[in-house]
């Protein structure tokens, strides 16, 4: 996809699509139904969104259909996996939590899910963690501030190669060219030192999560497998999920190039909150050009990489962990909402020293 400098958009259009976002943040907050069913929710949606930016064609049917396969596929063969062999795949585990202390075990396992994510895949990573805390038997309360934390890390992690998500690929395929001459170590060069930091720092939440769990943690081999149809239920859920985003990201984008195209890195910043609506492959598409600075891009890429877990939409990683560990909307908004604020605040802050 072309980065879009400039898009004239009907002014009716961008009313329409307004209204599709306002309905898109609030229905999943306030109704329980939505919450339960947020997957044909955001079908909904997104089937709204595409239809009032005449988005409809054969080839583009064909691609929404196609394009969720692969995250699908990936879901349906770790389950598969995990189910049969958990009994082998987490005697290493066990062995590892009765080693440390939780709130140790648990910091060290969200720096290594956050730091490797750009390499294992954001949905691998997610599983995983799904895993751990499933037969890691916490309080809910701690079984979500770890969920949250560990996704926000996980998805700040992703941007260091072009490997895990379209973001860091897209990027790398704009800037190839001069002046930035960007190769395969382009994103780690420049924003390890922006991103691991914050790992850390949500590691180190994560293990505060789990600080009083000595003495009520059990860690238990599951006797009782699940069932094939409830494997392919969660995975035909992620399939919904990520073919929604699909229809949901392509159809919010003339909004989007409308109204984002001409900011300058700091304002790029604050407004890519939006991405916890909007993929951040597509806004990535739509804000990064061949000329753009180096300051803004570090603005515009910290802004996408911090701000999708906010929501359970927002990010791949917080779809397939909420999915598989039963967390609603609301209360990952609860927790989510504020730690990202936390991160945008202070990243903003640094970012404005430093840059």
């Amino acid at each position: 996809m072309e980065p879009v400098s400039s898009v004239i958009v009907p002014w009716w259009q961008n009313v329409l699509l307004g209204i599709v976002v306002v309905n898109l943040l609030v229905w999943p907050l306030v109704s329980r139904w939505v919450e339960s069913h947020l997957e044909l929710f955001l079908l909904g949606v997104g089937v709204a969104a595409v239809t009032v930016s005449n988005c409809w064609s054969v080839d583009f049917i064909y691609e929404t259909i196609r394009y969720p396969v692969n995250v699908a596929f990936i879901v349906l063969v770790i389950s598969v996996i995990f189910n049969n062999y958990s009994r082998y795949i987490f005697r290493v585990l066990f062995t590892f939590f009765k080693k440390l202390e939780p709130c140790y075990s648990f910091a060290i396992l969200i720096f290594l899910l956050g730091t490797t994510s750009s390499l294992v895949s954001v949905t691998v990573s997610a599983l995983v963690l799904a895993e751990v805390l499933k037969v890691v038997n916490l309080e809910h309360k701690s079984t979500l501030q770890i969920t949250v934390f560990a996704c926000y890390a996980i998805g700040l992690g992703a941007v260091l190669t072009p490997l895990a998500e379209p973001m860091g690929l897209i990027i790398n395929n704009a800037l190839a060219g001069a002046p930035h001459h960007a190769d395969f170590f382009f994103l780690l060069r420049n924003f390890f030192w922006w991103i691991v930091p914050a790992i850390v720092g949500l590691s180190i939440a994560a293990g505060y999560a789990a600080r009083h769990a000595g003495s009520t943690m059990q860690m238990h081999i599951r006797e009782d497998k699940e069932t094939y149809n409830s494997i392919l239920r969660r995975t035909l859920h992620i399939y919904m999920f990520v073919a929604a985003l699909k229809l949901i990201s392509t159809g919010l984008r003339p909004l989007a190039q409308s109204t984002i195209t001409h900011l300058g890195g700091k304002v790029l910043f604050l407004a890519n909150a939006i991405s916890v609506i909007i993929d951040n492959a597509t806004l990535a598409a739509i804000e990064i050009v061949p000329t753009i600075s180096h300051t803004d891009l570090i603005y515009m890429i910290i802004g996408l990489a911090a701000f999708g877990s906010m929501l359970v939409q927002g990010n791949l990683p917080n779809i397939v962990a909420a999915e598989k560990l039963g967390l609603k909307s609301r209360e990952w908004a609860a927790l989510a909402v504020p730690t990202g604020l936390v991160l945008m605040v202070s990243y903003f802050i640094l970012l404005w020293i430093i840059l």
